[in-house]
């Protein structure tokens, strides 16, 4: 579905919530004068004045995000006077206060309730025009321009290894015929052969053209300055030197195509008003992001197990638990401590703020927010938690989840391989013969060894399936889905692909290989055990000649 259409058909939802908002009005307006009743008359009836601040602080909520300020102001005050006359219950003035405030409530009747509907939609910042890609799926595609030699066959022969479509650019004068919007192109070019041509065409005026979908880089026998700032100039983003550095240009495509896709935000929204979650989930939907939405906080650790959410909006005030407690029971949860709470709420006390962020919460919002501020927060709060999970996860070498984590991962998708029927396989993986790699090339370059692998597993396996450093030289895959013939046959691919990578170094290049052993589920039922007997498929694999793979 296009950016326009999505945006039509989010704009259409808003619009139909807020015709229902104005329809249930009189409705709730005069339950609210009824409850307001009850606490004048019935000063002691502690669920009554609960009842009525409930009422007052939904109106409210609502009322502000639909675009009627002068209602949610009148209930913000309703709210705040039942507060006080719940410490002064025999003050005259509070009685007068909510009296006066019952009064508005009666001029303030929906027939004199409509705001602008579209004017209101408008504030919604898009999630991306026309030429957005944001929302695309790319295939990345790598052009080797220069003239054909045994470096630039090298590099096309190592780019072909890792799983990447690349492939010859003869000129410049061709390069605007390779360009296509499902496709992100990256150009590596010689820039000694190819300084002649740029006269002829800006590289980076068609960066700036193609929006994202196109990048080049710089290769070059010779690393001077000159070079690099022509390279600059022409809008490069890299400038690499022959024998190039594969993984390290791949990283270079994987933070261009990732700058293009990022990974949705996905957020859980908790509170018992039904068209407030709605509005509130078009406002992040028309921002790009996902949402989970639980009307019931009894149903938030369902949703936060199955959907993981990066983030929860939730309501101050709920019946049956409100968002400060809400917020302390999923504090409790170990696996749901780094996750931010942001309230969501009209309560305008600062000292009921604090209170809520002293229990676990990460911000508070007062309602009405402007939608661009609360898309803000929410990206800046949900990419804060990223960068921090990530760090705590993932092995800082390779990028991958770390030993602890893996194992972890193991035990989740073995619980859903079970639930949902499906089987799953696990791969142990160790090069073969490392210490000699880092005692005669170096540890720098052992380093790149076990880059080159860790890239060539996240190029070539899908993303659905999960990698992790399992420690030194070994590796894990989860393969969910796949039986153990179907594992054997990927493993074999990539250990034949990875013996054919050449590594470069001072003292020479050189090659090398892998071993793999492999276990799953449904033949065993227990993630240690798994594990345990692919390491030992793994032993067999290395103790009978190396370079191959074992099943359990």
């Amino acid at each position: 579905m296009s950016s326009e259409n999505r945006g039509e058909r989010l704009k259409n939802r808003m619009r139909v919530l807020t015709e229902r908002f104005v329809a249930q009005l009189p409705e709730r307006l005069d339950e609210l004068r009824l409850l307001i009743d009850g606490v004048l008359y019935h000063p002691q009836d502690e669920d009554g004045r609960f009842k009525a601040r409930m009422s007052a602080h939904k109106i409210a909520g609502a009322a502000g995000t639909f675009g009627f300020e002068t209602l949610g102001t009148v209930c913000r005050a309703i709210e705040s006077s039942i507060d006080r006359f719940e410490a002064e219950r025999t003050g005259d003035s509070m009685r007068d206060e909510l009296e006066a405030l019952k009064g508005h409530l009666y001029r303030l009747s929906a027939e004199h309730l409509e705001p602008d509907v579209l004017e209101h939609l408008e504030e919604v910042p898009k999630s991306g025009g026309a030429d957005s890609v944001s929302s695309e799926i790319l295939q990345e595609r790598i052009l080797v321009l220069g003239n054909a030699d045994s470096d630039q066959d090298d590099l096309l022969e190592q780019l072909r290894h890792f799983g990447l479509q690349a492939s010859y650019l003869e000129s410049l004068t061709d390069l605007e015929n390779q360009l296509h919007p499902s496709e992100l192109i990256i150009l590596c070019a010689d820039i000694q052969a190819m300084m002649p041509d740029f006269a002829g065409l800006s590289l980076s005026d068609l960066v700036e053209k193609q929006n994202g979908r196109f990048a080049w880089v710089a290769v070059s026998r010779i690393d001077d300055f000159p070079l690099r700032l022509a390279a600059v100039r022409h809008g490069a983003s890299e400038f690499f030197t022959y024998p190039v550095d594969v993984p390290q240009l791949l990283d270079k495509v994987r933070e261009i195509a990732g700058s293009l896709r990022p990974e949705p935000i996905h957020v859980l929204i908790v509170d018992d008003d039904i068209d407030q979650v709605s509005a509130t989930a078009y406002t992040l939907q028309q921002a790009g992001m996902i949402t989970s939405v639980a009307s019931d906080p009894r149903q938030v650790f369902a949703i936060m197990v199955e959907s993981k959410p990066e983030l929860v909006i939730t309501d101050m005030y709920m019946p049956e638990c409100n968002g400060i407690e809400l917020s302390r029971l999923i504090r409790q949860q170990e696996a749901f401590v780094g996750i931010p709470i942001i309230f969501l709420s009209v309560e305008e006390d600062s000292k009921r703020h604090i209170d809520a962020m002293s229990e676990g919460g990460d911000d508070f919002l007062v309602k009405p927010v402007r939608p661009e501020y609360l898309i803000a927060k929410v990206r800046m709060r949900a990419q804060r938690a990223r960068d921090m999970r990530f760090f705590m996860e993932h092995d800082s070498l390779t990028g991958l989840l770390n030993h602890s984590h893996l194992k972890q991962r193991l035990e989740e998708e073995l619980l859903r391989a079970s639930r949902v029927g499906n089987e799953l396989s696990f791969a142990m993986i160790d090069i073969d013969r490392f210490k000699s790699v880092n005692d005669t090339y170096g540890h720098l370059t052992g380093d790149r060894v076990l880059k080159s692998l860790s890239r060539m597993l996240q190029d070539r396996l899908r993303k659905t399936d999960t990698i992790g450093r399992y420690g030194g030289e070994e590796f894990g895959v989860i393969l969910f889905n796949a039986s153990l013939d179907v594992a054997t046959r990927i493993m074999d691919d990539l250990r034949e692909a990875f013996s054919q990578i050449v590594h470069h170094s001072a003292n020479g290049d050189f090659q090398v290989t892998f071993s793999c052993g492999l276990s799953g589920y449904p033949e065993l039922e227990d993630a240690k055990l798994i594990g345990d007997t692919a390491d030992k498929a793994l032993y067999r694999a290395k103790e009978t000649g190396r370079n191959k793979v074992v099943r359990a």
